[in-house]
């Protein structure tokens, strides 16, 4: 796909939001509507990307640190002030730190679920890679195509082929 597929192509209709999640947008392309600078049959040729960073999944873990950090200096602030009573010490501070501790356990669980959602769709996305590295694309018919299954299809067919028909079959 580097040897001589990028161009510019005029009117460009990139993905919205919703439609294919994994193609890149036109911000993440760095394009506009009309002109894109990256080849669109690499984009549809590429193996579809996870949809997060890995990093990402640790945001609630280090929202919860933030959290009780904070709760345990304002807790001690207050501690140190007069006539302090410990239902004050330890619950005032959610005040202030309530809306982290909330945010940071919401991240928790859904980085959980996400996990969990990935660990289940694995050996499908590993059956699916294996059967992307065995494409070939043909520039003369512009169709991709796996040798010796007889089926080719227009290079935006890609995904469903490595998930749906290929995937199915092995």
């Amino acid at each position: 796909m580097a040897a001589g597929t990028t161009y510019k192509i005029g009117r460009v209709r990139l993905p919205g939001q919703r439609e294919v999640a994994d193609l890149p947008t036109a911000a993440t392309l760095g394009a506009s509507k009309h002109v894109m600078s990256r080849t669109q049959l690499a984009v549809w040729l590429s193996f579809p990307s996870r949809h997060y960073t890995p990093w990402t999944r640790n945001h609630g873990y280090i929202l919860l640190c933030v959290a009780a950090l904070v709760h345990l200096v304002v807790s001690l602030v207050i501690a140190m002030g007069q006539d302090a009573r410990w239902g004050e010490v330890l619950l005032a501070p959610f005040c202030l730190t309530g809306l982290f501790w909330g945010l940071g356990l919401l991240n928790v669980l859904g980085s959980y679920g996400a996990r969990k959602r990935d660990n289940v769709e694995a050996p499908a996305r590993a059956k699916a890679l294996a059967v992307w590295e065995r494409l070939y694309y043909c520039t003369r018919d512009n169709v991709a195509f796996e040798p010796g299954v007889g089926v080719s299809f227009h290079p935006t067919e890609t995904r469903e082929y490595i998930f749906g028909f290929r995937g199915k079959g092995r």
